[in-house]
Formats: structure tokens, C-alpha cells, sequence
């Protein structure tokens, strides 16, 4: 399994260069090529510049380090890793290096990258050896495995991985971490390196954000190598990252704004001993700028409504019926918090779902619609949907491990089979439209704590209600919730972080 080691505080860097795209291992592998054919640049020759890089980087991150060990597969990765050694032992740094494969499996550029390092004087241990202690003041260099790995991890590499997660010592990883996917962020089965800091060359692999990847790669640093802007040209990208100086934001209010301007939002949900869910997606609703709240509730959740935020136009429904005629005012409705899967939740998504207004449907709205009895077949381009991992499975029909093993695939599968926007949450949220898979990363590890969704629920609906495009409120909302749970986890902790604590922060945030 991966280690709980900790990591290495380090300063951020300027992050301003990076490329909005992410791409696959394929995608990666062309635009190599392309550096090498269009710009006349040997493969060495890049090889040495990666190479560089990251030995740079380790100097730059960690000016004290009085040794170095790198952990070399066969490959162009395991390459890097040689070039990295042979600068060190160039600069009179110490360097033990370990070759994860036989010495007849180095072929090409990786092969001459071994004989420089082995030129220049730094100490070599053969697959067959004891991998080297770790002494104090050691940075570790994981060169194992790149994007070409797919599959289980093999001896004696398996046996690197876990050496080096065992060490109390800084990990610098190069391109991605040995024993993550490129592509989705899985990590093997047998675990991934810890990285503290991953540096990453020509395109960023989007298994770096995704699944297991934020939680392995430590701080990704990028470098393009020089490659120019026409070798990105036409190569296709998998992910579109986005942080928060690229999402589009709610204009500046007129000075004679009126409630009905910004949106009703109506918060259908909260069955018996469920009440908080919707009260709280309603708030959030009210602090991302909604000009009215309705909520459609169990009649005894009204008073507590009523008690905790009175701005909140609480509406107890005790049946479908009942629900109807409160969908008409409503320029956009979440249902799902609280909504339980008894009869009267499956009677709240059966009035919701043919209602005209545009839905964000979340929790047991969406386990509802996944047991085909509510809403069977239907497809909506107005809709958003937000499950989490296991969700999504029941949505699919399909075990949360298959999800978590691409969850691209999946929320692309989902948007596929509902149409709408679906956003997939996880420490990468992905949001997936009609023209392609879009990610946000932020939050933290606090947040896995009980209301965290209702809250995005509240925020989607109110953007959507201040007149933002579906795709464009569901990037915008993930973005506020992450970065809110974030400011609040900075105040307090991140142990016992509530959903609550985000509102004051959300309020700042979204003006």
C-alpha cells in the first residue's frame, strides 16, 4: 500500500506557464515525437534536458540535500534518472544509483544515459544487489517506472516502491509516480510511490489529478522542455484543468438589482431524521448570491428551518401532490438531499424530474433514479448530476472499483447515458458536458465529513439561477466548494471540519 510517510514542506512555484490541458500517455508519446522531429532535438538530447530539470528542481527544492539516491527502471524514465545521476556526481554530490532491470533489458537512449552516469562516477548497484541505505540528508529519486506502465508492478521494482515509501526521506518522482496510471490515476495494486514533489515533462499527464494521483504525486512541477507552442497543435487532450484564474464568474450586480433577478432556487428533500441535508444546500444557495430559497420538506423539519435561517421559505409536502404546484415559480430545483428512498422521495424525483425549470439532482436522487423504478430512460440537457464513486456505480450498474479504475470513462458514460452535466466528485472532480470532461482540483481531506455535497448541490443551483451556463455553474461551484474548504480548513484544521464552517468562506469568495 501507498506510505503515510510525511512529506517535505516546500514553497509553491510560479505556476502561471501551466497548460490548461491534460493528456493521455499516447497523446504524451506524439508530442515527445513531435519535439524530437519538429524541432530537430535528438531523443538524448531530450532525454539530457529532462534530465536537467529535475536536477535542478532537487537542488531548488532541497539546497541542503547532502546525498542523493535514484532509483532507475529500464525504460526512458529509468533514462532520466541515469542523466539526473550523472549531474549529481558531475556537481560532487554523492549518488548511489539502483538499476531496476537486468543490464541486457537497457537498450537505446536509456542505455547511453547508464554509461554517462557511469562515466561521471556515480556509484551503480545491479538489480541483483541490496537496494542502498538511506542515510540522512538523502533525497530519494524515483525513475522507475513512466507512462508506459500499465498493469501489476514486477520484481524487482515492487520491491523499490515499497523501499522507498518506507524511508523517511524527501521523494522527488520523474514524469509521474512508479506505479501510477498515466492516464487515470489508478495506482497498482501492490501501491505507488509517496512522492513529495513530481516534476513532469512536455504535457501533463492527467493521472496526476485524478484518483490516487493527488494523493501521490505531492506538488507537481512542469516543464515543457522548450517544446513549441505548434508541436501542442491538433494533438487531441483528455482532461481540461481549470483553476480558479480560468473559470468564468458571476458579473458585478447593477446598482438596482432586484431578488428576482439572481434566481429561486427550491431544495426538495429531507425525509424523516433528514432534515439538515436540504437546510444546508439551501444556505449555501443563499450565500452563492440566490435571490429567493424555497425548500420542499417534511412538515417537521419547518420550524427548525425557520429557527436556523429564516430567509429560507420552508414548505412542508407530505406528498407529490402537494409538491406540484410549488414547481412553478422556481427558476431552477435541486432534489436529493435528505431525500431518503421510501415512497415519499421517490414521489419528490417523480414531480421534480418533469418539472420545466433546469434540476441539479444529488444523493439519494440519484440512487432513485439508478433502480430504474423513477424517471426510467429519461435524458435532460437542463440537468446536473453529482454523484460521488459509489453513485456513479449505480448509476452504471457497475462495481466502484471499475469507476475508481477510470473515473474519466465513467463520468463520461454517465453524461452519455442521462445526457445534462454530470459531475463526478473526488479529490479531481471531473465535470462531464456534451463537449468533453473538464477538472477541478481543490479541497482537502477534511472535507470527507457529512453535508460536503449538499453544499455543492446548494452552489451549482444557485449559479444556474443567476443565469450561468450548466457547464460553466458546475466548474465554477466545485471550484468555490474546494477553495472554501480550503480557507476554512487553514483556520480551524482539517479534523473536524463541518460542512457549515465553508458558508462564511463561500459568501467571500463568490462576490
Amino acid at each position: 500500500m501507498d506510505s503515510q510517510k510525511p512529506t517535505t514542506a516546500i514553497a509553491p512555484i510560479n505556476d502561471a506557464q501551466v497548460p490548461e490541458y491534460l493528456y493521455s500517455a499516447e497523446a504524451v508519446r506524439l508530442l515527445d515525437q513531435r519535439v524530437i522531429d519538429q524541432q530537430q532535438i535528438p531523443a538524448l538530447a531530450l532525454m539530457k534536458r529532462a534530465g536537467r530539470a529535475a536536477f535542478e528542481c532537487l537542488r531548488q527544492r532541497w539546497p541542503e540535500l547532502r546525498e542523493i539516491q535514484v532509483y532507475c527502471g529500464g525504460g526512458n524514465n529509468g533514462g532520466d534518472g541515469y542523466v539526473i545521476a550523472g549531474l549529481a556526481a558531475q556537481n560532487k554530490l554523492p549518488v548511489t544509483v539502483f538499476v531496476g532491470v537486468p543490464m541486457e533489458k537497457l537498450h537505446g537512449e536509456a542505455l547511453e544515459a547508464y554509461g554517462y552516469a557511469e562515466r561521471e562516477g556515480a556509484k551503480l548497484v545491479t538489480a541483483l544487489a541490496e537496494m542502498p541505505a538511506i542515510n540522512e540528508g538523502v533525497v530519494l529519486v524515483d525513475a522507475l517506472l513512466g507512462t508506459g506502465f500499465s498493469g501489476a508492478v514486477r520484481e524487482p521494482v515492487q520491491s523499490a516502491i515499497a523501499h522507498i515509501n518506507r524511508a523517511q526521506a524527501p521523494v522527488l518522482a520523474v514524469d509521474l509516480p512508479s506505479g501510477l496510471s498515466a492516464d487515470t490515476g489508478a495506482a497498482a495494486e501492490t501501491g505507488a510511490v509517496a512522492a513529495d514533489v513530481t516534476i513532469t515533462f512536455i504535457g501533463r499527464k492527467a493521472g496526476l489529478y485524478l484518483g490516487r494521483g493527488p494523493a501521490v504525486a505531492g506538488e507537481v512541477v512542469f516543464d515543457d522542455l522548450g517544446a513549441a507552442s505548434p508541436v501542442y497543435d491538433g494533438v487531441p487532450h483528455l482532461l481540461r484543468r481549470y483553476t480558479g484564474d480560468s473559470l468564468e464568474r458571476l458579473p458585478l450586480r447593477a446598482a438596482d438589482s432586484y431578488k428576482n433577478h439572481f434566481g429561486h432556487v427550491m431544495v426538495v428533500g429531507g425525509d424523516h431524521g433528514f432534515g439538515g441535508a436540504p437546510l444546508m444546500a439551501s444556505e449555501a444557495a443563499a450565500r452563492a448570491g440566490a435571490g429567493l430559497i424555497s425548500l420542499a420538506t417534511r412538515p417537521e423539519h419547518v420550524a427548525a428551518v425557520l429557527t436556523r435561517c429564516p430567509e429560507v421559505m420552508a414548505k412542508p409536502v407530505v406528498s407529490g401532490q402537494e409538491l406540484e404546484p410549488l414547481l412553478e415559480k422556481p427558476s431552477v430545483i435541486a432534489v436529493g438531499p435528505g431525500l431518503g428512498r421510501a415512497p415519499w422521495g421517490e414521489q419528490m424525483l417523480a414531480r421534480a424530474g418533469r418539472a420545466s425549470a433546469p434540476l441539479v439532482v444529488d444523493a439519494d436522487a440519484l440512487n432513485i433514479l439508478a433502480e430504474g423504478r423513477v424517471l426510467a430512460g429519461i435524458r435532460r440537457d437542463d440537468w446536473v448530476l453529482t454523484p460521488h464513486v459509489g453513485e456513479a456505480a449505480r448509476l452504471l450498474g457497475v462495481s466502484t472499483d471499475e469507476v475508481k479504475r477510470d473515473p474519466v470513462a465513467a463520468a463520461r458514460a454517465i453524461q452519455q447515458k442521462f445526457s445534462g452535466v454530470v459531475i463526478l466528485k473526488g479529490a479531481g472532480t471531473l465535470i462531464a458536458h456534451a463537449d468533453g470532461v473538464d477538472l477541478i482540483n481543490g479541497g482537502n481531506p477534511g472535507m470527507a465529513s457529512g453535508g460536503m455535497g449538499d453544499l455543492l448541490t446548494g452552489l451549482v443551483a444557485a449559479l444556474i439561477g443567476q443565469g450561468m451556463a450548466l457547464p460553466a455553474a458546475a466548474r465554477l461551484a466545485v471550484w468555490l466548494h474546494g477553495e472554501a474548504g480550503d480557507r476554512a480548513a487553514a483556520e480551524g484544521g482539517q479534523r473536524g471540519l463541518l460542512a457549515t464552517d465553508l458558508l462564511p468562506h463561500i459568501r467571500k469568495l463568490v462576490d
